[in-house]
């Protein structure tokens, strides 16, 4: 059986991918940005679910501090998109799937004939929306061509070239937090397959490990075995 297959919600956002330009709009008119005419009622419910994907807001429709801070920096702060890259990951199974397959190149076609691979289960018509959710979302925010989580190339079908991205020490940490809370452990041995922070961004071990070896943080402790977590309560 595939290990995907006690997931659900993988086509959560009404078909869409969220935008860099509704972010905007988001922030600027954050008190009434649902009523925005540029924004139509699918649109609407699409970006409602993006931003709890995201982390922008929790389940309850409050902005988080993650949102908070992005609505200060600005949606050009780029180790912003880092963090919301790795958010919606672990809130979106169908980007955990995506990032799981490598680096590598695909067309939208490609893509979803390995979802339907991956989880049979699923209606064509929700392998279809996951993708094109996935693929918007790539093509429409940094995250796609700067962080290089999948350049968007047009054309019939569209291809989507995964390069990979070595992440900032904040993103890895954040990483590993997320991973944590979803395992429910106070240790993660190395050899276990999980979506660890190389695995989110597509680059390399060694690069993820001297970025934690080479740190201050104290969150963790790592050794050849693998990573336990130090942190507790607030600090967590």
């Amino acid at each position: 059986m595939s290990s995907y297959e006690s997931e659900t919600g993988w086509s959560r956002h009404n078909s869409f991918g969220l935008r860099k330009e509704w972010l905007e709009l988001y922030f600027r008119h954050s008190r009434n940005w649902v009523n925005n005419p540029s924004l139509g009622n699918k649109q609407v419910e699409s970006l409602r679910s993006w931003l709890r994907t995201s982390g922008i807001e929790d389940r309850l429709g409050q902005q988080t501090t993650f949102g908070q801070e992005f609505s200060s920096r600005g949606t050009n702060c780029l180790p912003l998109w880092e963090l919301l890259w790795v958010n919606v990951v672990f809130n979106f199974p169908t980007a955990r799937w995506y990032v799981n397959l490598g680096c590598s190149e695909w067309t939208t076609n490609e893509l979803k004939f390995l979802l339907h691979l991956a989880v049979p289960r699923l209606a064509a018509r929700t392998v279809s929306n996951a993708i094109m959710e996935l693929v918007g979302f790539l093509e429409r925010t940094p995250v796609g061509d700067v962080l290089g989580q999948g350049l968007v190339v047009h054309g019939r079908p569209r291809r989507i070239r995964r390069l990979g991205w070595e992440p900032s020490e904040r993103a890895v940490l954040h990483c590993l937090r997320c991973l944590f809370v979803e395992q429910g452990a106070t240790t993660l041995c190395w050899d276990r397959d999980l979506t660890w922070p190389w695995v989110v961004f597509g680059c390399k071990r060694e690069f993820v490990l001297g970025r934690l070896t080479g740190s201050e943080q104290t969150s963790f402790e790592l050794t050849e075995e693998g990573v336990t977590r130090l942190a507790r309560g607030e600090e967590w």
